[in-house]
């Protein structure tokens, strides 16, 4: 059994409520009825959207700011690496000399690779 919107039978009923409900919804102009607010609670509006707006933009600013981002990454591998340099070190030592190893491998194929051409 679907249970898309479009596969769902229409009600007349409610399209019928709907249309009455919108239709006294408007003025004499055609324009919707706007709530009646008090000038405070419109204040209170602006304050809470300058605030989320200003939230929003400073979480945009902080994901595409790409070299802020590189240097919070950087400090974050190095405290990693500082961690694990105290709890740890024979799996520094270890995952340094298996580094070195696959660097050294990977110009070693290079290095070949280029001398065959």
């Amino acid at each position: 059994m679907s249970t898309d919107r479009k596969d769902a039978p229409i009600d007349g009923a409610a399209v019928r409520a709907t249309t009455q409900m919108a239709k006294t919804a408007l003025q004499g102009d055609g324009k919707p009825e706007a709530p009646q607010r008090s000038s405070a609670e419109l204040a209170a509006d602006i304050v809470k959207n300058r605030e989320a707006l200003a939230a929003n933009l400073d979480a945009i600013e902080y994901k595409l700011n790409v070299p802020k981002q590189a240097k919070l990454a950087a400090a974050e591998i190095s405290n990693k690496i500082r961690v694990l340099r105290d709890e740890n070190p024979v799996a520094l030592a270890a995952a340094i000399g298996g580094l070195a190893v696959a660097v050294g491998g990977a110009v070693f194929v290079a290095v070949r690779a280029i001398s065959r051409r």
